[in-house]
């Protein structure tokens, strides 16, 4: 199942001191375990979505096969498909949280 929380940012004039404000709504999306799973991201404990950091800052995905990250992306650009881009992504034990947002029209 997953889970929304839609946020709207509403601005009541569309310039301020001459500049064009650009109006967004923004949302939450949680990708859970099962949700996961019926995309074809396998989440047991050897084929599991690796992401780390080391000491220097330096992240990067590991130990994920090829499939399991053309999964995430098609599931990740069917939100960008409808019009949504991705602020941030983050990993969790119960699944993945990710945080977007999109212009106003």
């Amino acid at each position: 199942m997953s889970y929304y929380i839609l946020i709207r940012v509403i601005v009541p004039a569309n310039t301020y001191h001459g500049r064009w404000i650009m109006k967004y709504e923004y949302t939450v999306k949680i990708f859970s375990m099962q949700d996961l799973k019926e995309k074809g991201i396998v989440v047991d404990s050897e084929n599991n979505i690796v992401y780390a950091c080391r000491a220097d800052g330096a992240c990067e995905v590991h130990d994920v096969k090829l499939e399991q990250i053309e999964n995430l992306s098609q599931a990740l650009n069917e939100m960008g498909s409808a019009g949504w881009e991705l602020i941030q992504l983050t990993f969790h034990e119960s699944g993945i949280v990710s945080f977007w947002k999109r212009l106003l029209t």
